[in-house]
């Protein structure tokens, strides 16, 4: 087995390789290229996100809500055409590209496991030169197996390494998140680094054994 088969490097997308989130711009940014009028829906997309964060309702239900009201019934081949226009417009943090790149002269496998939805977030992932994207799916109506978000995330990365025939102690892996909530996958990696500006969420990721990097400088 050669060496790029051994080495995996698995990174978030929001806040880890780009500079800010991605969802709510992708759902604005698709509203204006569908049917501008439903821009004017906007604040009952943040109602939305209200009720979520008040634990109304769960992440996979408020992507589907979301979807469905900000992009209609827009057909597929329309929605990858808008998320390879909206990946276009995204700013990436540039240390980030400085360790994908690093991963990649190195010989590892370099793969994006996201929450964001796949229609945009490969086109993302292309910009790096990344082929292999492990991301939350759409089917027009709904959320086929639920959102890509911690414990799902580690069960999709896991399925990715079984179908490219790779076994858990063939491999060293090295995961990069921002998000706690992706602790299920940091912590089953053989190396964490937690993305953030240090601080408060910096010691709370060093007390878990991960190591916190910055990527914003």
């Amino acid at each position: 087995m050669s060496d790029i088969h051994r080495r995996i490097a698995v990174y978030d997308l929001d806040r880890t390789l780009t500079a800010a989130p991605t969802f709510t711009p992708f759902l604005h940014f698709a509203a204006r290229r569908i049917a501008p009028w439903r821009v004017l829906l906007s604040p009952a997309w943040f109602a939305l996100m209200i009720a979520y964060r008040a634990g109304l309702m769960d992440r996979t239900t408020l992507k589907r809500r979301g979807m469905r009201l900000m992009t209609g019934t827009v057909s597929k081949e329309d929605l990858r055409r808008i998320g390879r226009e909206f990946a276009a417009t995204r700013a990436f943090h540039p240390l980030a590209i400085r360790e994908v790149e690093s991963d990649l002269a190195g010989g590892a496998r370099v793969i994006v496991a996201t929450a964001a939805f796949d229609f945009y977030a490969r086109g993302i992932a292309a910009r790096l030169g990344l082929e292999d994207v492990i991301a939350t799916r759409w089917d027009g109506q709904g959320i086929p197996g639920g959102n890509c978000y911690g414990a799902e995330k580690l069960r999709r990365v896991r399925a990715w390494l079984a179908e490219q025939g790779l076994s858990r102690t063939e491999v060293h892996v090295r995961a990069v998140s921002d998000s706690f909530a992706d602790a299920p996958l940091l912590d089953w990696a053989d190396e964490a680094w937690f993305v953030t500006a240090k601080g408060a969420q910096g010691r709370r990721a060093e007390a878990r054994g991960w190591r916190a990097v910055d990527f914003s400088c």
